[in-house]
């Protein structure tokens, strides 16, 4: 993050400090319950992920020459793996022979070819058929068009992102994460590693996170036994990029810090990057919390999350300290997530046709109208 930014940023907050009123938006808004229970919606809204960028795996997973991973993500079957010259690649985990999956799920170092476990198709780290048995059977096959099917892919702030359409396999990848992909990395994730990986599903629709994600008028509340006391209620200062959106959420310790002084903003607040459509990045004072989101169904949510710390931990006092920080973030997201789970279960009672978003929630209403958008474009 640059210093003009920061300095905006905490210009921003002191205002909100010294006025007492937060920032808002022009007008209340609503959205209907409907939004959230229409699976027709639903399968447009997984197929609109499918052509945007995924976070899959942190990159210090595919770090060196030869190292892979394997995993299916909204319903496709992705094979990640960095070539002997150092170059990553992505493809759908798809023999084209018979449609076998290639790799089962997994990770790992020091391959430079991946074998189909059906026929023994061979393809090289770089998606290309190499080999296959009995080639005399296969008379008019075209080596050079039998290769993996390859996905863009790039490596951005720590992550290795994917998009899982083939159909758009030459996107910018890193054109389309904007500019707070580029300011995450400021902060030097992109050297950072994983830590405590995780994946829980919830009974909720996966725009409630994101909407539970947007606002910090809740936190003095739904989290008055574990982080509440660190934040100022209320006041959160909400910049867009494109799609993607940047939330400073301020503590208290911005109250201690004299007007002039210019401390680091991770220092006096957390700083959450939404990434379009369903990536969540919470930056704090020493590591990075990533958080990806994925609807499996209506009404069910798969939950990614993983730590992206300075270094792995050499030691049981630096995994005590990384322990204690994951947990905290997951009693806190477990205080989220139980709300979300019970708003979910309370939207076909009848007891509301549709939310009421306030002045200071205008970033859930901002959220729905460019994700209305993109489904009426099909981008």
């Amino acid at each position: 993050m640059n210093s003009a930014t920061t300095a905006a940023l905490l210009a921003r907050a002191r205002a909100v400090l010294a006025s007492g009123q937060p920032e808002m938006g022009e007008a209340m808004a609503t959205s209907p319950v409907t939004r959230y229970l229409d699976d027709a919606r639903l399968q447009r809204e997984r197929a609109l992920m499918r052509r945007h960028p995924q976070a899959v795996v942190a990159a210090s997973v595919l770090r060196d020459a030869g190292s892979w991973w394997s995993g299916d993500v909204l319903g496709a079957p992705l094979l990640v793996a960095r070539d002997g010259d150092g170059v990553l690649h992505a493809f759908l985990n798809v023999c084209r022979h018979r449609g076998a999956r290639v790799v089962a799920a997994g990770q790992g170092c020091g391959r430079e070819r991946f074998a189909c476990p059906y026929h023994a198709w061979t393809y090289a780290a770089d998606g290309r058929l190499r080999a296959l048995p009995r080639a005399e059977g296969f008379p008019d096959l075209d080596p050079d068009q039998s290769g993996l099917r390859r996905l863009a892919v790039a490596e951005r702030a720590g992550l290795v992102w994917v998009i899982p359409d083939p159909a758009v396999a030459d996107a910018d990848v890193r054109a389309m994460l904007g500019a707070y992909a580029e300011e995450l990395e400021s902060f030097g994730l992109h050297d950072h590693v994983a830590y405590g990986q995780r994946d829980i599903e919830l009974r909720c629709d996966w725009k409630l996170i994101v909407e539970g994600s947007s606002e910090a008028y809740h936190f003095k509340i739904a989290h008055r036994e574990t982080i509440a006391p660190l934040f100022v209620d209320n006041l959160q200062i909400v910049d867009e990029d494109g799609l993607h959106r940047r939330m400073f959420i301020v503590k208290e310790a911005l109250r201690e810090q004299p007007a002039p002084a210019q401390p680091e903003p991770r220092a006096v607040g957390n700083i959450l990057y939404y990434l379009f459509p369903s990536t969540m990045v919470l930056v704090q004072p020493d590591h990075a919390q990533v958080t990806r989101i994925e609807p499996t169904a209506l009404g069910r949510t798969q939950v990614f999350d993983i730590a992206l710390i300075p270094a792995a931990p050499g030691n049981d006092r630096a995994r005590s300290h990384w322990d204690r920080n994951v947990q905290l973030y997951r009693d806190t997201l477990a205080e989220d997530y139980a709300q979300m789970e019970a708003i979910h279960a309370g939207l076909e009672s009848g007891a509301n046709r549709e939310l009421r978003f306030g002045r200071y929630e205008f970033a859930l209403a901002r959220f729905h109208v460019q994700l209305d958008a993109q489904l009426a474009t099909g981008t």
